[in-house]
C-alpha cells in the first residue's frame, strides 16, 4: 500500500505529538474507528477535525450538521488488518427532520477508510471510493408503495467487486433490511448511517436484498421524499434503493422495475413505463433507456394521465385537473424547445418525457428532472421569466435531455449546461436584449456568490456554482470555437454521455475533434474547473500597442479588444494563454477596452 509523502508527514507528525491531543492517534484499529466516530457525533469541530486529517475535514463536519443538529453514530468497524495496515467502515448521520436529506448529509463522512499505523499508534490515511470496490450493473426492482406509510423494496443488483474489500454503497439509513441473498446463500453485511457493506469475493456477481423505508409525512423537509394520504414522492436522491453517488461512474446501471400501488392512484418511477390494473393494485413497469444512477416514484390519487406523441418522442403528462399552465400549454412549450435544441445539438436518446406533479413538495414550480422526468410543485404557472432575473424554468429542465455527465464535475456537465440551455430559450421566446439581461444577471449571481469560494471540481453536494460558472464556461467555449463546431461537439458529447459514464474529459475530446487550430479543450477547462476564482486581466496601453496582463494561475482566454486609435475604432481578437501578451497596432492607441461585448467571465 503505497503513501505519498505528504500522507506519511502528517502521520509521523500526529504520532510524534506534532498535534497534542492524545486521542489523536490510537493503538488499534477498531479504537481508531470508534473515537473518529464518536469525535464527529460530539460536535466539536476541532476535535473531529484533529483524527479526521483530511482536507474534506472541515466539509465533513459541514455548517448543515454543526451543534445544532444531533447526530446519530452509524458504523465505527475493522473489515481488514495486516501488520501495520487496516480497512475501517465509519458512517453517521445527522438527525435531520427527512432521512433522505440526513443521508445526503452524511456522504462527505461515511464511507470505507484506509488507516495506518505508525510507532504503535494508528491514523487514518485515505478514503476508499466505492467505485475502487466495486461497479453496479444492473438493478432490478420490485416495488410495493403504500401511500402515507412506507415503501417495501425487493432489489436484484447486478454488481462488479473488484479487489478483496467486498462492496459498499450507499442507502438511505432508515431502512429496515430483511434479507440478503447472493447464489453462493448467505453473506455477510453491515448497515448503519446510511453506508452499507456486504461481505463479497471479487468478480460478477447477483446481489439481493429486501427491506422497507417508513417515508415521512412532513411537513417540513418535504424536498427528498414525503408520502401524504393525497399524493407522495421519493426523489432519486432520497437514497431509497442503493447507488453511489451523483457523480460516480460506477453506478450508472439499466433500471426495470414493477411498481405496485392501490390501484386509485396514478404512479410514476421516472423512466418510460407502462401500467395495467389487476384486482385492487396498479401494476407500473419501467425500464430505463440509458444508464442512471437512480430513480424518482411520484404518486397522487387525484391525477389525469395526458398523452401526447411529438415526432419520435412520448411525452406523459401525469397532473391534476387544476394544474397550470395547462396540459395543451405544456406540450406546446415541450414541442417548442425540444425542437430547437434537436436542431442544434441532435435528437437526445430519450423516447419518453413526463411532467409529473408533486403535490406532496411545498411550494411552486419546475422543480428538477430525473431521467426522463420532469417534477413540478403545485402550480408552476408559468415556463419562463423575462424581467428581474430571466429564467427559463421548464427549458432548463428540458435541458438535461441532452447530458448525463458523470464525475467529479457532473454538475457542470447538467446544470452548467442546462443553464447555458436558459439562455437559448430565453432568446427564442423574448428576444436577444433579455438574453442579455440573463447573462449579466448570472454574471452577479457568480461574483456575489461563489467568487473565491468553492471550485466546480470540489462542488460534489452540488452548492450552486456549477449553474452560473458552469453556463459561463459552455458560453465561452462557443465563443472560443465558433457555434457550428460548439453544436457538433455538443451532439457528439450528447451521444456518448448518455450511452456511457462521460466525464469532462470526455468533454474536452468532442471539442478537440473538431480540429480547431491553436484550440486545446483540455487546457481551456482545466483551470475553470480546478480554479476558485475568475480570471483577472489588466491591459497596458502603449504608443502603437496594448499589453494584457494576467494575474493568478493562467487561464486560456479568447480575448476581443476594442482599441480607440488615431483612425478611429478598431477590434482585434487575441489568445491570451500566458501572464503577459502584446498586441502590436500601426497606428497610435489612445484608449482600450477589453471584452466590450461582456463574452468572457472576468474579474473587472
Amino acid at each position: 500500500m503505497r503513501k505519498s509523502p505528504a500522507i506519511c508527514g502528517l502521520l509521523v507528525g500526529l504520532c510524534l505529538g506534532l498535534l497534542t491531543d492524545e486521542a489523536s492517534c490510537q493503538s488499534s484499529p477498531f479504537e481508531l474507528a470508534t473515537t473518529v466516530v464518536k469525535r464527529w457525533t460530539e460536535n466539536s469541530e476541532a476535535d473531529f477535525v484533529a483524527v479526521f486529517p483530511f482536507q474534506d475535514g472541515r466539509d465533513a463536519f459541514s455548517e448543515m450538521t454543526q451543534a445544532q443538529f444531533d447526530k446519530k453514530p452509524g458504523l465505527a468497524s475493522v473489515i481488514q488488518t495486516n501488520t501495520n495496515q487496516a480497512v475501517l467502515l465509519v458512517s453517521g448521520v445527522p438527525l435531520l427532520e427527512n432521512s433522505g436529506d440526513a443521508t445526503i448529509e452524511s456522504r462527505t463522512f461515511s464511507g470505507v477508510y484506509k488507516a495506518h499505523e505508525v510507532n504503535g499508534r494508528w491514523a487514518l490515511e485515505a478514503r476508499i471510493p466505492f467505485e475502487a470496490l466495486g461497479k453496479i450493473l444492473k438493478q432490478n426492482l420490485a416495488v410495493q408503495v403504500k401511500p402515507a406509510e412506507r415503501i417495501d423494496i425487493k432489489d436484484r443488483l447486478r454488481i462488479e467487486v473488484h479487489g478483496n474489500l467486498g462492496f459498499a454503497t450507499r442507502l438511505n439509513y432508515h431502512a429496515n433490511l430483511r434479507q440478503f441473498e447472493t447464489p453462493r446463500g448467505p453473506v455477510k453485511y453491515q448497515f448503519g448511517g446510511g453506508l452499507l457493506w456486504v461481505d463479497l469475493p471479487p468478480g460478477e456477481t447477483e446481489l439481493t436484498l429486501s427491506y422497507s423505508i417508513a417515508i415521512e409525512e412532513g411537513p417540513n423537509l418535504t424536498n427528498s421524499g414525503c408520502f401524504l394520504r393525497k399524493a407522495g414522492h421519493v426523489r432519486n436522491q432520497y437514497f431509497w434503493h442503493p447507488f453511489f453517488d451523483f457523480n460516480s461512474r460506477a453506478d450508472r446501471a439499466d433500471f426495470e422495475i414493477e411498481a405496485r400501488i392501490p390501484k386509485e392512484y396514478k404512479l410514476s418511477t421516472s423512466i418510460p413505463q407502462e401500467e395495467l390494473v389487476e384486482g385492487n393494485e396498479r401494476i407500473v413497469r419501467g425500464k430505463s433507456i440509458q444508464p442512471t444512477f437512480a430513480l424518482t416514484l411520484v404518486y397522487d390519487r387525484d391525477w389525469n394521465v395526458v398523452s401526447q406523441q411529438i415526432g419520435g418522442v412520448h411525452i406523459e403528462l401525469f397532473v391534476t385537473p387544476d394544474f397550470r399552465p395547462s396540459p395543451t400549454a405544456v406540450i406546446d412549450e415541450f414541442r417548442s424547445v425540444y425542437s430547437m435544441l434537436s436542431s442544434r445539438f441532435g435528437v437526445p436518446k430519450a423516447n419518453y418525457f413526463g411532467i409529473v406533479q408533486a403535490r406532496s413538495r411545498q411550494g411552486d414550480g419546475w422543480l428538477f428532472a430525473s431521467n426522463q422526468v420532469v417534477v413540478a410543485a403545485g402550480w408552476p404557472r408559468s415556463f419562463s421569466r423575462k424581467d428581474g432575473f430571466p429564467r427559463a424554468f421548464l427549458g432548463h429542465e428540458i435541458g438535461h435531455l441532452w447530458t448525463n455527465g458523470s464525475g467529479a464535475a457532473a454538475n457542470f456537465l447538467g446544470e452548467g449546461w442546462a443553464t447555458y440551455v436558459e439562455s437559448l430559450v430565453l432568446n427564442q421566446a423574448f428576444g436577444e436584449e433579455t438574453a442579455r439581461q440573463f447573462w449579466k444577471k448570472e454574471v452577479e449571481s457568480y461574483f456575489q456568490d461563489y467568487e473565491g469560494k468553492a471550485s466546480i471540481l470540489e462542488d460534489e453536494n452540488n452548492s450552486g456554482v456549477a449553474y452560473s460558472k458552469g453556463a459561463w464556461i459552455f458560453r465561452m467555449l462557443e465563443e472560443a470555437v465558433g457555434t457550428a463546431a460548439f453544436q457538433q461537439a455538443m451532439k457528439e458529447y450528447s451521444t456518448r454521455s448518455l450511452g456511457e459514464a462521460a466525464g469532462w474529459e470526455v468533454l474536452a475530446e468532442c471539442f478537440d475533434k473538431q480540429g480547431i487550430q491553436g484550440f486545446d479543450a483540455r487546457a481551456f477547462l482545466e483551470p475553470w474547473l480546478k480554479g476558485r476564482s475568475a480570471p483577472r486581466l489588466a491591459i497596458e496601453t502603449q504608443p502603437h500597442s496594448v499589453i494584457f496582463h494576467q494575474s493568478g494561475a493562467p487561464f486560456i482566454l479568447p480575448v476581443t479588444l476594442e482599441a480607440t486609435t488615431s483612425k478611429g475604432k478598431e477590434r482585434r481578437s487575441i489568445w491570451i494563454r500566458g501572464d503577459k501578451e502584446v498586441l502590436s497596432f500601426n497606428d497610435e492607441v489612445i484608449k482600450a477596452e477589453v471584452d466590450p461585448e461582456g463574452l468572457l467571465l472576468l474579474q473587472r
